[in-house]
């Protein structure tokens, strides 16, 4: 029997994304805090509250080297209701979720009617509900601390919906207005401006380069509209440098850092399972353990295929711009001279690259629903490492050895367990590597004072770290 269009199919679309969200990611309604949990939402007594005083905090504040004055509220509305109660910030992760898989299908769909397809439904289905239960997701949706990066993604979505509708003047505004809330909830949407351009040449039409005059100069008015798009991306990315120039990030231009960061995300879509939290990738002990040469070699070709193929397949094209304009900015800013990203960051920039896979998954519909019963079962193992601190920190040393932040972190978390043995290993190996790790020795000193058997060898290991530390230039 197939369902009527209009209103009544609409929702039994969303029930269906529903139940598929439910059925990848129910079990965190069980979960801990895990990782900056603790610092954005459990210690941060700005969220407590959504009187003057705070409100006044969330819009001046850049704590935490981030400005988000309404992703600061989204956790302060939470607080509200339920405290500090991890079950209650995961379902508001399942919700926004849900919502942005909603949003992507709504944009989908106006985007593949505009360019021609008679039946976007059932490719506009198929893309969001890949998007919606890949375990690639678990990296945002198990994280509480993401609430505020998904709700900047929903009107992101939001804001690409309206700018496709037929009334120019309000699609434009709507399209601003939802932009603006976008980068008040997170700056990562910072992408948009480039976006509607790409919008405008395809599907739109509106943009079509001619010999002698490449940005179609008769069209000024289009360029003209992006205008404030651009003074608003430049004011929230001004914010953004202002917040972090505070602590100790500095932009970073690593190019072979920036190369790596193009096929860090690709790399784990096709290969959903075994994410770290955070990928180190400036150096030659990247996480991702790919040569510079090769990263950079790999991205001119990619750019130059997508060049090429621009006349027959210009959404490749608009599809690769967008993923390179939402994944950089935030590879562009190192910490302690060292370039991480986190995997998280992948949830924006691979939009249109599951509007890709939908499209194709939608001409055979078993296979889809296969894949996505594979994905949900792919999630379902992939959520069991985020169900508390141990359990996330052991995960990430498993997967990269070598990344000693993570066996810092585990310490800390074996020792807040009163697993003093395995705390006292993962730490001594922190201040082996990074014996400046302040947070590592205090930890250590910490140990020795509880755990009255290890007291002379956490003693040794803080002693060597101190004397290290004053060798150091």
């Amino acid at each position: 029997m197939k369902l009527p269009r209009g209103p009544l199919r609409d929702a039994a679309l969303a029930c269906a994304l529903l139940a598929a969200v439910l059925a990848a990611f129910w079990p965190i309604l069980g979960h801990g805090f895990v990782f900056d949990d603790f610092a954005l939402i459990v210690d941060n007594p700005g969220i407590r509250g959504l009187d003057a005083e705070r409100l006044r905090w969330m819009f001046s504040s850049t704590y935490l080297t981030t400005y988000m004055p309404l992703g600061w509220a989204a956790f302060a509305a939470v607080h509200a209701v339920a405290g500090l109660s991890p079950a209650a910030f995961h379902a508001a992760n399942l919700a926004a979720h849900w919502l942005v898989a909603l949003a992507l299908f709504a944009a989908a769909r106006r985007v593949l009617h505009l360019a021609g397809d008679a039946k976007p439904d059932a490719p506009a289905f198929a893309a969001a509900l890949l998007f919606a239960v890949h375990p690639f997701q678990v990296n945002t949706v198990a994280w509480a601390i993401e609430l505020p990066d998904m709700l900047s993604t929903l009107f992101y979505l939001l804001a690409v919906f309206a700018y496709l509708g037929r009334s120019r003047p309000r699609a434009a505004a709507a399209a601003f207005a939802c932009f603006a809330i976008s980068l008040l909830f997170r700056w990562k949407s910072l992408s948009l401006p480039l976006v509607l351009v790409g919008l405008d040449y395809w599907p739109l039409g509106r943009l079509r380069a001619r010999p002698g005059d490449p940005f179609d100069k008769d069209k000024v008015w289009i360029w003209a509209e992006k205008a404030p798009f651009v003074v608003l991306a430049i004011a929230a990315a001004s914010l953004t440098v202002l917040a972090k120039s505070r602590e100790v990030y500095a932009p970073s231009f690593d190019p072979a850092a920036a190369a790596r960061v193009l096929w860090l995300y690709p790399a784990a879509l096709l290969k959903p399972w075994g994410y770290l939290s955070a990928y180190a990738l400036h150096g030659d002990a990247n996480s991702l353990g790919m040569p510079g040469w090769l990263a950079l070699a790999l991205a001119a070709a990619a750019a130059a295929g997508l060049w090429h193929f621009r006349r027959r397949r210009p959404y490749l094209l608009l599809v690769g711009a967008c993923y390179a304009a939402a994944a950089l900015p935030p590879a562009l800013s190192a910490q302690n001279g060292a370039v991480f990203v986190y995997a998280a960051y992948g949830y924006l920039a691979c939009l249109g690259v599951f509007v890709l896979a939908g499209a194709a998954a939608a001409k055979r519909p078993v296979f889809a629903i296969l894949l996505s019963a594979a994905f949900i079962a792919g999630s379902r193992l992939e959520l069991r490492h985020w169900s508390g601190p141990v359990a996330f920190w052991t995960r990430s040393v498993e997967l990269d050895p070598g990344f000693s932040p993570a066996r810092g972190q585990l310490g800390a978390a074996l020792l807040a367990a009163g697993r003093y043995e395995e705390s006292f290993t993962q730490l001594a190996a922190r201040l082996e590597a990074a014996p400046a790790d302040l947070n590592a020795a205090a930890d250590m000193a910490a140990l020795g004072r509880v755990a009255p058997a290890l007291k002379e060898e956490a003693a040794r290991a803080t002693a060597r770290a101190a004397f290290l530390r004053i060798r150091a230039p």
